[in-house]
């Protein structure tokens, strides 16, 4: 492996394992989602399989991890899309899909088993292909929820690198690589992977509010959700730190008030807690 792609690909481990820690500090303030982590973590997963396959002389060993990931990717993938973005697809499809990545992980090591795993990787690889086809799709023809609304841009870019580079990468690494082993494109991805990590950091600090000390809230979102002068006036106040006693002694109303107004503003923002409220308000 040259030097160039050692360096890079510890660019990739750093940022993949950062953006994994900072989206498990967002999770536990209930402004990230599970299946954001999920995908995260087995992106870092395949990179590492990836990345040792040349180093293993157990290439049965390597291959086998690399198709779990494969089929953890593909899962992942997919399931956060759906979590991500305003959708029409049914539950019971989303189930399906989670079903057969489970059947396909199960049927890596009979494959193994009857010697079958040179053709059950094709199965693999076009399983991976159609998770992210669809996956791009959903991203290209919805919006996304609105605590997403700001990435709007960046998931078009990356839905269509992901969706030109993932399966030209793989299609190589499985079926080319030995024909032509001078080449190696596997930077690219790591690349790709490094990018999309980077851009994944920058938004949890600043939904942490590492980045962004100006906590004051745009007025203008007020305006965009519809909230009425007096929850403009609480939300303010909420996304300052009061308690719901504090606001009810400072605006002279109950606290029974005070919690149906914030309850008022969450529904109206669609968000669900005061950490999605204040990041909603201040990006």
């Amino acid at each position: 492996m040259q030097f160039f792609e050692l360096i890079l690909l510890g660019f990739t481990y750093t940022s993949l394992a950062i953006a994994l820690f900072l989206q498990m500090l967002c999770f536990k303030r209930k402004i990230e989602n599970a299946q954001s982590i999920a995908f995260t973590f087995s992106l870092l997963l395949l990179v590492i399989s990836i990345s040792l396959s040349p180093l293993s002389a157990d290439q049965v060993t390597t291959t086998i991890s690399t198709l779990i990931c494969m089929v953890l990717v593909s899962a992942a993938t997919f399931s956060n899309t759906l979590g991500e973005r305003q959708h029409t697809v049914k539950r019971t499809f989303s189930k399906l899909h989670l079903i057969t990545a489970a059947i396909i992980l199960l049927g890596i090591p009979l494959a193994k088993w009857l010697d079958l795993l040179f053709y059950f990787q094709y199965l693999v690889v076009v399983f991976l292909i159609i998770s992210i086809l669809m996956s791009m799709i959903i991203v290209r023809t919805t919006k996304p929820i609105k605590r997403y609304e700001h990435l709007e841009q960046a998931d078009r870019i990356f839905a269509l690198i992901f969706l030109i580079l993932v399966p030209v990468y793989l299609i190589y690494h499985f079926f080319f690589e030995k024909e032509y082993q001078h080449f190696q494109i596997a930077f690219i991805l790591y690349m790709a992977f490094t990018a999309l990590a980077f851009s994944k950091i920058y938004d949890d600090l600043k939904r942490l509010s590492l980045l962004n000390k100006n906590m004051e809230p745009q007025f203008q979102h007020f305006k965009n959700y519809g909230l009425t002068p007096r929850e403009e006036e609480i939300a303010g106040l909420l996304l300052k730190g009061f308690t719901y006693q504090n606001i009810a002694d400072q605006l002279f109303i109950s606290v029974p008030t005070v919690k149906t107004h914030a309850s008022n503003i969450y529904k109206k923002c669609g968000v669900n807690s005061r950490n999605e409220l204040t990041y909603l308000l201040t990006n």
